[in-house]
């Protein structure tokens, strides 16, 4: 890969190339780096690269005409510009990992007030480093060319980028070395343990921990890890999870953090992975076990009336209004059994043995057995795989007139969710 600054102030790279891990990797001919001065290529026995902006204001600006004299300079077919200022996007790990990818990349370090507006036709990309105003170009120069540098195959020991800070988009685990114990404080327990797995699921425990703690903007979607899932308990996932106890098979919380919630991930497969009798039969199962739970004591109603309450209380898209008012309208006589509200096949996690865990129960709580009908048959007309096929092992009829109102209401639920979590 080669790297080339463009900047009036060359010697600013000195210690830069002198950090040990850009110095390695320039030596096992892992980068290229070129300095370029920028003042080479100005006009007049002056060498002036900039000059007083039009229209009066303070500071000066590059000139378009010699940043671009020095651009076209080392530019080739193969080279991609950017433009170090602060209109450009955010540099991020996934930014750092796409450049190293490049063949060539040219950082044009700006200074002074920036640059003629004119010139911003000549670069590919412009990137900043943050929200704050440095002197010059330089330093945001530097940043990117390490973050890119450090992710080259042979820059650094094998693993040791795989397990840093946003490299899997959130914080790294907090670690310790040596002694055990200072000044009361001791290495947790588990990490002396040499139990890999254990020792795995802590530090990303302890890393999804930190970064709600720290960093919650790093968390925009809602994620499944390697031993945990994170989530948003937008609804009453933790309290139905406490209350189903040993009544079902179901994550255990880890750790809450209002509003993220920590689960421990199933071990397992998502019934739809399965085979066609498998997923039937086990789909079958999974309604049985759902409905068989007492719901005497159950902590959550999500019958119509608190359902559809709940709903007129959001921000609906207009035509979700209209049938959500006509579902109010219509009268239904409710079975209620424990429902888990929005079942799909993906939600039921299976092993060779059988059904190891459900998964999502944000919806979950009293409500019409029709309701789990609506998005499982759902669920399985997406696999291929007909209502008519299920109704036999469930040993009951459907009421067609019923099994649509759920669907509908689903429907409703779902442009709620989508409107609410943008």
């Amino acid at each position: 890969m080669r790297i080339t600054f463009l900047t009036i102030f060359p010697h600013s790279f000195d210690s830069f190339l002198g950090f040990p891990v850009i110095r390695r990797a320039m030596e096992n001919g892992l980068v290229d780096i070129e300095i370029v001065d920028i003042r080479e290529y100005a006009d007049g026995c002056f060498r002036a690269v900039d000059d007083s902006p039009y229209g009066g204001g303070p500071g000066l600006l590059l000139r378009a005409d010699t940043l671009s004299a020095a651009l076209a300079h080392v530019r080739t077919s193969s080279s991609k510009s950017i433009l170090m200022g602060p209109k450009g996007r955010r540099l991020t790990q996934s930014m750092a990992h796409e450049l190293s990818e490049e063949e060539h990349i040219i950082l044009i370090a700006g200074h002074y007030e920036g640059v003629d507006e004119r010139f911003r036709r000549y670069i590919d990309d412009e990137i900043s480093i943050g929200d704050y105003i440095l002197t010059g170009g330089e330093s945001a120069a530097m940043v990117t060319a390490e973050a890119v540098i450090r992710l080259l195959d042979g820059t650094l020991r094998d693993g040791s980028a795989d397990v840093e800070s946003f490299e899997d988009g959130i914080l790294e685990y907090p670690q310790y070395t040596h002694p055990a114990l200072f000044c009361g404080m001791a290495v947790p327990d588990v990490l002396l343990s040499g139990h890999k797995e254990r020792i795995a699921r802590f530090n990303e425990r302890e890393a999804l921990k930190d970064t709600i703690r720290l960093r919650p903007d790093l968390l925009s979607l809602d994620r499944d890890f390697i031993y945990h899932s994170l989530h948003r308990d937008y609804c009453n996932e933790a309290t139905i999870i406490r209350w189903l106890g040993e009544r079902l098979p179901v994550p255990s919380i880890v750790h809450e953090d209002d509003p993220f919630l920590m689960l421990s991930r199933p071990k397992g497969r998502t019934l739809d992975t399965a085979g066609r009798n498998k997923i039937l039969k086990t789909a079958a199962a999974a309604l049985r076990m759902l409905w068989s739970v007492d719901i005497s004591t159950c902590p959550c109603d999500e019958g119509i009336a608190s359902t559809i309450r709940r709903l007129k209380g959001r921000l609906l898209p207009y035509d979700a209004w209209d049938k959500l008012k006509e579902l109010e309208a219509c009268a239904v006589d409710e079975d209620l059994v424990f429902s888990h509200g929005s079942l799909s096949l993906c939600d039921i996690m299976v092993n060779g043995n059988g059904i190891v865990s459900f998964v999502n129960l944000q919806g979950a709580g009293k409500a019409d057995r029709y309701r789990d009908l609506a998005s499982l048959t759902a669920s399985l007309e997406e696999a291929g795989i007909s209502k008519e096929e299920l109704i036999p092992l469930i040993g009951m009829d459907i009421d067609e007139e019923k099994l649509g109102y759920f669907r509908n209401l689903h429907e409703v639920i779902a442009q709620s969710d989508a409107h609410r979590h943008t």
